[in-house]
């Protein structure tokens, strides 16, 4: 067999392993409501369903004073959208096992955007109609800017578990009035950079690496990215000596690595958020490269992703925004319950969407009542301990960035297993990194302490 027909065997192997295997993993259904269609008309079409009561709801409810809407827009057609769904429904089932807020029972009124801007803006309008008190979900950066300017019309604020675009903030900061109703429980674009640059520094004058090779994937959400990136590395004595954007549909990162080494780098760093985490781990490994590889992707992040590259993700250290270790409290709990309910790993955002309930709930009670600016004061204020970490809202209504408030996690796989190695304040004592080198052109693992 020749070693190109060789090769394309492997990628299509590697790329439907792993994504049958997550999607067999994620695709969890609501336990009612109707399922979901993709609706692939120009033509805005609303998906509604509400999953606490099908009935009109209630003036008063048995042991509550009434009830009380929230509204979940969300992408309910993609596995990330139904995961967040689980971690909302889970958020309000244990309220209103605790006596609710105030004394209301919460119902969820949830709208499908369909991964769609023009769906987002309906969502948002409609569930305003419906006289919830707060939105959460928001995935996508698109959709939120679609909603944008419907928040002052509607004053229903929103509390956003994604769309991290610079955008947004900007903004916040330039007409509060207007837009003061917006929260993102998450942080944004530029403080994804800066976490995953305090890292590539300490890398950097650990190891005394001044070289680095960037790949990434061109689509909009990485610009942030970029612009950081040349200011950081600058200010550490990095050169970035080689940049590569590819598109999510790549099929092979041969000649890119081989670029990489070529270009002298000490050291790669890695940004997606499609499925090519699958193809870079596999021609990481087929390639022999001799470069620590630090970034992040959508997959790479996951349980399974190792068997699912059948051992190819060796090496690679990844982000992961919520993981399994006692980051607060409240972390380990809320795992463990999601997966024993779900029978999977909450995805990184559904730790978000989960925590983006209890936040609201708090600054609701925090302010004794569900007048819009009475809660927007709470919420600007509060400090919330949550799954993920710790929430304080910045100016810009965005999740302080910093390693005892939002921070996320970097780990290694390393035979099969996640190692946390990054940031030190939760590294186990006698962790060890592994560090590639060739040995008679052969890659090896060199195993040393860390940190």
């Amino acid at each position: 067999m020749k070693p190109s027909t060789l090769m394309a065997m492997l990628v299509i192997l590697i790329v439907v392993a792993g994504v049958v295997g997550f999607l067999a993993g994620q695709m969890t259904v609501p336990p009612s409501g109707p399922a979901t269609t993709l609706i692939t008309t120009q033509t805005i079409t609303r998906t509604v369903t509400s999953y606490v009561t099908e009935s009109p709801t209630p003036t008063t409810t048995p042991g509550f004073i009434g009830t009380v809407k929230i509204g979940a827009l969300l992408p309910l057609n993609l596995p990330i959208g139904q995961m967040m769904l689980n971690a909302i429904l889970m958020a309000v089932e244990e309220i209103n096992a605790e006596g609710g807020v105030l004394g209301y029972k919460i119902e969820v009124v949830t709208y499908d955007t369909e991964w769609s801007g023009d769906k987002a803006n309906a969502g948002y309008r409609y569930l305003a109609e419906q006289g919830v008190k707060v939105i959460v979900g928001v995935f996508a950066s698109h959709e939120a800017l679609a909603i944008m300017d419907l928040l002052q019309l509607y004053e229903v604020p929103v509390i956003a578990s994604g769309a991290v675009s610079d955008v947004i903030d900007e903004m916040v900061l330039q007409n509060y009035d207007a837009y003061k109703y917006w929260f993102r429980a998450y942080v944004n674009a530029t403080s994804q950079a800066a976490a995953t640059w305090d890292l590539l520094a300490y890398l950097s004058r650990r190891f005394g690496w001044t070289k680095i090779a960037w790949i990434y994937e061109d689509l909009p959400w990485v610009i942030p990215h970029a612009i950081y990136g040349q200011n950081r590395s600058a200010q550490e004595g990095v050169e970035i000596v080689y940049v590569k954007g590819v598109p999510t549909d790549i099929g092979s990162f041969t000649d890119i690595f081989a670029q990489a080494i070529a270009s002298g780098a000490q050291y790669i760093t890695w940004q997606f958020s499609g499925t090519e985490d699958y193809v870079f781990a596999r021609d990481y490994s087929l390639g022999q490269v001799p470069l620590l590889a630090v970034g992040g992707g959508t997959f790479a992040m996951l349980e399974a992703f190792y068997n699912q590259t059948f051992g190819a993700a060796e090496g690679l250290i990844c982000i992961s925004w919520g993981f399994p270790i006692p980051i607060t409290e409240k972390t380990m709990s809320f795992y463990n319950k999601y997966k024993n309910k779900y029978g999977t790993e909450p995805l990184f955002t559904t730790w978000y969407a989960y925590d983006s309930v209890y936040i609201w709930v708090e600054a609701v009670r925090k302010a004794n009542s569900f007048d819009v600016n009475a809660v927007i004061n709470a919420l600007e204020t509060n400090v919330f301990v949550g799954t993920a970490g710790v929430y304080e809202f910045t100016r810009s209504h965005t999740s302080l960035l910093a390693p005892n408030r939002i921070y996320p996690i970097y780990f290694q796989w390393q035979g099969g297993k996640r190692v946390v190695v990054w940031p030190f304040r939760v590294v186990e004592s006698g962790t060890r990194l592994l560090l590639p080198e060739l040995v008679d052109g052969t890659r090896v693992w060199r195993s040393i302490p860390w940190p």
